[in-house]
């Protein structure tokens, strides 16, 4: 295949061909996989007439999303395929790059029939455990504190899952907020901001990023509560469908490009496949270790029993 664009990279199972360099991303071009293409335009595709408003500056209709983020980047992601964008003018390269890696990926992601979903995954046992919740939560600073104790990250943020159940590799960073690397006693002097005046910072994983798909076996719905205690409960079957719709990756962007009868069966198969647990920590002081020993103890004890 000839390449076009100058950069060329690897994520989430495709190549990506981008004008400009995405940084977060695996660079390298693999000629058995599907291509995905990042282009700046001057003039965007204009929304369907059928297009429903799905967020603020979002609208969504058959396999397209068009996001407009003020004064950062206007972008439309169609058919699996494409990712247009126009930058406006001043606009930094960071912010662009993490929306065009954020939400522009992920629509093309759902277009491509995965199920994305809000969370870390981890490999564990050659297994994948995922951690999801709200934002803020904790689910970065977990994952960041299971890297620290040598265990290696399949993806941050976006969580792409197949058919199978497996999750597919994604970029081989990790966003870590400045109080999160405080608490793990991490400097983040060397590391590039997110953008710019954020508090946040992606840190390359190297060798710490995991490159192979791996079944998801369970899930870890993380949630904060008034107790000292750190607990887990297994949810029941008719919990579990929708504690996982609930921490869908842009969930308005489902109803907006007309999935969701294909979300419905991502999730009825997942649901069947993983064991989801509710994990409470205390509100105030995170606890991380003794949080870290509980979520090991159990993913280990899964592993032995799938063993």
């Amino acid at each position: 295949m000839a390449i076009d664009q100058p950069y060329s990279y690897r994520a989430y199972g495709y190549n990506l061909i981008s004008d400009i360099p995405l940084v977060r991303l695996s660079p390298g071009f693999d000629a058995s996989l599907d291509t995905i293409s990042v282009e700046r335009c001057e003039t965007l595709p204009d929304k369907p007439v059928d297009a429903i408003q799905v967020g603020p500056f979002a609208w969504g209709s058959e396999r397209m999303i068009s996001l407009n983020v003020n004064q950062i980047v206007h972008m439309v992601a169609q058919g699996g395929k494409t990712l247009r964008y126009r930058a406006y003018e001043g606009a930094d390269e960071t912010s662009v790059q993490l929306f065009l890696m954020g939400s522009g990926l992920g629509a093309l992601l759902m277009q491509r029939q995965l199920l994305v979903m809000h969370g870390n995954a981890v490999e564990i046992d050659g297994a994948c455990i995922m951690c999801v919740g709200p934002s803020g939560i904790g689910k970065s600073t977990t994952a960041a504190g299971l890297l620290q104790r040598g265990y290696r990250i399949m993806s941050d943020d976006i969580c792409a899952i197949d058919m199978q159940s497996r999750i597919i590799p994604g970029m081989p960073h990790i966003k870590l907020w400045q109080d999160a690397a405080d608490h793990l006693e991490m400097s983040t002097s060397h590391l590039d901001r997110v953008q710019p005046h954020v508090e946040k910072f992606g840190m390359p994983l190297g060798d710490a990023f995991c490159e192979s798909f791996a079944p998801v076996k369970t899930i870890y719905l993380l949630e904060a509560h008034n107790t000292p205690d750190i607990t887990l409960e297994t949810l029941k079957t008719s919990q579990k469908f929708m504690a996982l719709r609930n921490n869908t990756y842009r969930l308005p962007f489902v109803k907006g490009m007309n999935l969701a009868a294909t979300h419905f069966q991502q999730l009825s198969s997942l649901s069947k496949a993983v064991t989801v647990k509710r994990v409470r920590r205390p509100k105030q002081g995170f606890q991380l270790d003794a949080l870290l020993d509980a979520l090991l103890e159990d993913a280990h004890t899964h592993a032995q029993e799938y063993a």
